[in-house]
Formats: C-alpha cells, sequence, structure tokens
C-alpha cells in the first residue's frame, strides 16, 4: 500500500493505478491513443468504472481482503464515509458497491448521508485552484456521528487529492478527528 499525506491520521492508497502509458497516435477522428499498462488493482476499477463489469467487484475485494496491510489499516475504523459519486448519472456507482462490500466484510457501520455534494459535474480537466474552490463550496457534512468514531473516508482513485483534503477539513470543522483516508488506486501524477 502506498501512503498518502494530507490533513488527516492516515491515508493510503492500495496500488498505483497506471504503470504505463504510451502516446500511440491518434485515431481517426483526431483523438489521442495510448498503449496504457495498470496496476492489477488499476485494471479492475477501470473495468469496473468504464466497462461495468460487475464480477469484478469480487475481485477488488478479494485483493483487499487478502493484503494484511489493508486488513490491519481498515480494523482500525468504526465507520466508513464513501465519497459522493462525481458522475451521479452512471449507471454502478464504484465507490459506494465497494464501500457497501468492505463495511459487510469487515463488520463496520457504513454511513452515506453523512458526507454529502452539491456538485453535479465532473471535474476532471479543471484547473487545480478551480476544482479546489468548486469541491470546498459543494461538500456538506450533514449526518450525526459520534465525535469519537474513528472514521474512514472511501474513494476510488486519489489524483490531486482536492476531494478528500475539502472532506477532511469540513468533518474537522464539524468536530470529527480521528480521520483516515483511503482509495484503491494513486495516480503517478497529480493532476
Amino acid at each position: 500500500m502506498l501512503e498518502i499525506s494530507g490533513p488527516w491520521i492516515k491515508g493510503h492508497a492500495f496500488d498505483i493505478h497506471t504503470i504505463k502509458s504510451e502516446y500511440l497516435g491518434e485515431n481517426k477522428y483526431g483523438h489521442p491513443l495510448y498503449e496504457t499498462i495498470r496496476s492489477t488493482m488499476g485494471q479492475y476499477l477501470y473495468e469496473l468504472k468504464f466497462k461495468q463489469e460487475f464480477p469484478i467487484i469480487e475481485k477488488i475485494i478479494k485483493l483487499l481482503s487478502e493484503n494484511e496491510e489493508f486488513v490491519s489499516f481498515v480494523s482500525g475504523c468504526d465507520v466508513i464515509l464513501p465519497v459522493p459519486p462525481s458522475n451521479k448519472y452512471r449507471r454502478i456507482q464504484p465507490v459506494v458497491l465497494i464501500a457497501q462490500e468492505i463495511a459487510r466484510l469487515f463488520k463496520k457501520e457504513l454511513r452515506q448521508d453523512v458526507i454529502i455534494s452539491s456538485n453535479l459535474e465532473e471535474l476532471k480537466n479543471i484547473d487545480i485552484n478551480e476544482k479546489q474552490e468548486i469541491i470546498e463550496k459543494s461538500i456538506n457534512i450533514e449526518g450525526q456521528l459520534e465525535k469519537s468514531k474513528k472514521i474512514l473516508v472511501f474513494d476510488d482513485v486519489f489524483d490531486s487529492g482536492s476531494t478528500l483534503v475539502a472532506i477532511s477539513n469540513a468533518l474537522k470543522v464539524k468536530g470529527y478527528i480521528d480521520i483516515s483516508i483511503f482509495t484503491l488506486t494513486k495516480t503517478r501524477i497529480p493532476n
């Protein structure tokens, strides 16, 4: 697992997302083509998000549950808070589905009513400063938890970290102190 620093007590990504990506040129429509090699977790996540391969969830959970470091990490939390989806129109919501399975397997409380996002647009191609401002304005902490709970904020990919920073700061403002984050993958170079 990879350590991720930020305004949280502990932060980890299970693995790097992309090992190598080589530019191959453009297709007949002028769109860039790449040969991409992903980590095992990165490939599973890609297949789940973009190819809608539901059985991949079982493979993701198996990979997580067989990793002693992850088992130890998740065992130290009380409640899992999945990051709200950035694309609310996607047929399946990978973060929510995987968080549900992790909570079920490790007998953890799962709360989807605590972190609320009013943002309705994907922010992948927006300037980092503008992105941070949009995210900070859109995150609200609404559901109530005991302040002593050990919180694990769960997301699929750590890219710039903007969302997880905004969520962690918003939780702190509400008086939550013991906050950790976990993502399935981390990009090689933050956007």
